[in-house]
């Protein structure tokens, strides 16, 4: 069997699909790496691993275009082996505080990252977009993150839901203040933030309404039973590359009420409700529709056909050559 180096600093939901695709089809290694901030020591180390990793591999899997693709693909290139990398969205972002190309080092590595790859896959047409936007002469793949798809026989409460981190630098860029000011006359529902927050923030957003609780950083099987009796899903990021989180809620039952940013709407079709970013009454009213409204045959057809592991195997193993 032949041999894959698995390179990705994060253990995502969707990163680990992707790795139980490619343990069928290969044998695969999988270093690992410090997320926090790294000493020379550890640079060192890592460098070591990854250029001893892609030596006695045959070709390299990268999820994110990041430092340690960088290196992968340098690599890669000195031993002359194919490496494929997975844009996730984050570094070809140029919104102000939060992208990768908005530091020149971070950007030189990019374009490098990328023009060096057998070849770059993206999740979506939005980041496939944005990777075209930096004119690199390379035409990207897309290929969408997939789930497993669920059965319909959810028990729905009247819960609604968010998910981000309610952080002064995070919470506005996911839209939890939308959230806040939308939920505020609805007062038969109990509505839920999931995910990591400081205090100070989420005082804030409690003085706008004081309905909402805060559940703090669920592991992802606890979020999917969270899911699984939520009537409602909301996220008014301002930005999405994808918006897995979007997708699983539709794949649980959830009538989703998004914002026009990213790939969102492309996730959503015609199934849910989108609203421009920050316009909080028409949010409110989206939301209001949503309680009223079930779509999930027309949810779980669009899952089906769109967004199914099966199909992301299938075009991950045409890409790299198998099939």
């Amino acid at each position: 069997m032949r041999k894959l180096l698995f390179i990705s600093s994060y253990d995502s939901s969707f990163v680990k699909s992707d790795i139980e695709i490619l343990e069928k089809h290969f044998q695969v290694e999988i270093p690992k790496f410090k997320k926090t901030k790294r000493n020379s020591f550890d640079f060192l180390k890592m460098s070591f691993r990854i250029f001893w990793g892609v030596m006695h591999s045959d070709l390299v899997f990268c999820w994110f275009a990041d430092f340690a693709a960088f290196l992968a693909v340098k690599a890669a290139r000195f031993f002359h082996k194919k490496a494929f990398v997975v844009v996730g969205g984050y570094e070809v972002s140029n919104l102000p505080g939060y992208g990768g190309i908005t530091d020149k080092r971070r950007r030189d590595r990019l374009k490098y990252t990328l023009q060096n790859s057998a070849r770059v896959i993206s999740v979506s047409d939005f980041s496939k977009a944005e990777i075209d936007a930096l004119n690199l002469g390379i035409i990207p793949e897309k290929i969408s993150i997939g789930v497993k798809l669920q059965k319909s026989d959810f028990q729905k409460t009247n819960l609604i839901i968010t998910s981000g981190r309610a952080t002064k630098e995070l919470f506005r860029l996911k839209g939890l203040d939308i959230f806040a000011k939308a939920t505020t006359d609805i007062t038969d529902h109990q509505f839920k933030i999931i995910g990591h927050y400081d205090e100070e923030i989420k005082q804030q957003l409690l003085t706008i309404n004081p309905q909402i609780e805060f559940t703090g950083q669920l592991p992802h099987d606890r979020f999917l039973e969270m899911l699984k009796i939520a009537k409602i899903y909301c996220q008014f990021s301002q930005r999405e590359s994808f918006g897995l989180a979007v997708l699983e809620a539709m794949n649980f039952g959830c009538t989703p009420v998004v914002s026009k940013a990213g790939a969102m709407p492309e996730i959503v079709g015609e199934t849910g409700f989108i609203c421009e970013y920050g316009d909080v009454e028409n949010t409110k009213i989206a939301i209001k529709k949503a309680i009223k409204l079930n779509r999930l045959p027309e949810m779980k057809r669009r899952v089906v056909d769109y967004f199914s592991l099966q199909q992301r195997e299938e075009k991950l193993l045409k890409l790299i050559g198998l099939e």
